[in-house]
């Protein structure tokens, strides 16, 4: 061959055959078809290979064989208390449930507690989720206070009367009346909720508490008052007709009316007449003559020593006291009464009384030079008609 022809062979864009060129040319060719994209000509849909149903099969057994994580009670609460995030929706299960609530009362964390009070309350049956209020009492503290507060009072009544709490249900006459201005307004609102729940009480004086305090609101509405309680408005009612000098039968109306004690009655009536300052009246109504004895006594529901002691508080006159003290029946007991409130005269009369020379004597040293008790104690010293013990 010439050298011209070698380099034509050699130099030339173009190449013989070769067997193991056609090789290679397929293998690559090959390659490219595999990583060419499929047209869209060439997609199935997945319901053409397989039916519906049985992908579903497919899918849920391979959801049941994934483990779900769910955090532990403590670990939860403990994000609640500090205010992280969580998520109260992975316990699922009501084992679960019902610890969160229990791991919750120990923080003793109302808004922790009431948290997981909500969330059982929208996961759980309304049975169950009562019931197991009703054994948990702090649960049901806080949630029925929870309900006073958004002011739920169906589901309150109801919370009630499901977990046996129905005595609690007077809490919910208390609390129709909040925000009520208008007396007439509030009468109607508590006519009907007696007649709504009324039936559902099982005491007898929670039910006559009800009664008494309706008519207790129609007593005001009838007299164009706004007291807050039956002793306020006997308060009222004392200075009106005390200082109107109409006497007492109105109060002791009032005070049969709405079945007030006498020990409240009196106590009332004393603390208004010595605000008054009208002081004669407290012994006109307080002091009684004995038949039997033929001698004045204190008489009064509240105890002798008690009444003294704060009718003292208002300072009145000394005689007004000396003179209640005296109708005092134990003479010890008055002496220690007298001495607390500073009555002189009273103690050395008591004194006279004892013909005790030495202890008058003694007392003199207590009593302001030249005042009236002074000359009192010199007079009973110097007299001869008294035979003195000592």
């Amino acid at each position: 061959m010439t050298k011209a022809e070698d380099d034509f062979w050699n130099t030339s864009s173009h190449s013989g055959f070769n067997f193991d060129d056609e090789e290679d040319t397929l293998s690559v060719s090959s390659d490219h078809a595999v990583l060419r994209p499929v047209t869209e000509s060439s997609e199935l849909p997945i319901h053409a290979i397989i039916s519906r149903g049985s992908l579903d099969l497919v899918l849920d057994d391979v959801a049941s064989t994934l483990q779900i994580v769910v955090p532990s009670a403590e670990e939860t609460i403990k994000k609640m208390i500090l205010g992280h995030n969580y998520n109260l929706r992975s316990y699922t299960k009501f084992r679960d449930k019902i610890n969160i609530l229990e791991k919750s009362l120990e923080t003793c964390d109302a808004n922790v507690i009431i948290e997981a009070i909500l969330y059982l309350r929208g996961t759980l049956k309304t049975n169950i989720f009562y019931h197991q209020l009703a054994k948990r009492k702090l649960a049901l503290k806080h949630y029925g206070y929870y309900l006073l507060l958004k002011n739920e009072l169906d589901e309150l009544v109801n919370l009630y009367m499901a977990t046996g709490n129905i005595s609690n249900m007077k809490n919910l006459y208390y609390l129709t009346s909040q925000s009520t201005i208008n007396k007439a307004l509030l009468h109607r609102k508590l006519e009907q909720f007696i007649m709504e729940h009324l039936q559902k009480l099982n005491s007898n004086e929670d039910k006559a508490e009800f009664y008494g305090n309706l008519q207790f609101i129609k007593f005001q509405v009838d007299k164009n008052t706004n007291c807050n309680s039956v002793v306020t408005q006997l308060v009222e009612l004392c200075k009106s007709e005390l200082l109107t000098h109409k006497g007492l039968d109105k109060l002791q109306e009032f005070k049969k009316a709405f079945k007030i004690d006498d020990l409240t009655f009196d106590w009332t009536l004393m603390n208004v007449l010595a605000s008054m300052e009208l002081w004669m009246h407290i012994n006109d109504i307080f002091i009684k003559n004995n038949w039997l004895t033929k001698r004045n006594v204190l008489k009064t529901a509240v105890p002798q020593e008690v009444f003294l002691s704060a009718l003292g508080r208002h300072n009145p006159p000394k005689d007004i006291l000396e003179t209640l003290l005296a109708c005092v029946s134990d003479t010890d007991k008055a002496f220690a009464l007298a001495n607390k409130l500073h009555c002189h005269t009273f103690i050395i009369q008591y004194f006279v009384n004892q013909r005790d020379r030495l202890a008058l004597m003694k007392y003199r040293e207590k009593v302001a030079l030249q005042s009236s008790e002074y000359f009192l104690i010199q007079s009973a010293l110097q007299s001869t008609e008294k035979k003195w013990k000592n």
